[in-house]
């Protein structure tokens, strides 16, 4: 909600390729300082298969050895932790997370005014 409410056209990312994750990666470290566990834009459908929230392929993923395996029932989301690898965990834990959006959004601002926006 915070991506929509912040960006028109916003979402949580998505990770559609290896490039894009070690971007991400990246991204994380520069930002936080370390590596931490960071939320991405996918979701778990009822018919246990995963979804971008912004609609491009699940064409790539980088599963923790022996995940996903929705513990209890309830790990519909999907985190991308320290060293990488993707997690499906609870929804509703607070932690780091990465916005995308359309680069129109932000025309003409700066990087700050943008994001103070």
């Amino acid at each position: 909600m915070f991506c929509q409410e912040q960006f028109p056209g916003g979402h949580l990312t998505s990770i559609p390729n290896q490039n894009i994750h070690m971007h991400l990666m990246s991204l994380i470290l520069k930002e936080n300082g370390a590596y931490t566990r960071t939320w991405m834009g996918g979701l778990r459908l009822d018919s246990h298969r995963f979804i971008w929230m912004d609609g491009s392929p699940w064409s790539y993923d980088d599963w923790l050895p022996g995940e996903p395996n929705d513990t209890a029932g309830v790990e519909d989301c999907v985190e991308v932790l320290g060293n990488g690898k993707f997690n499906d965990f609870t929804c509703w834990e607070p932690q780091a997370f990465i916005c995308s959006f359309p680069l129109d959004t932000c025309a003409g601002k700066s990087v700050t005014s943008c994001l103070s926006a």
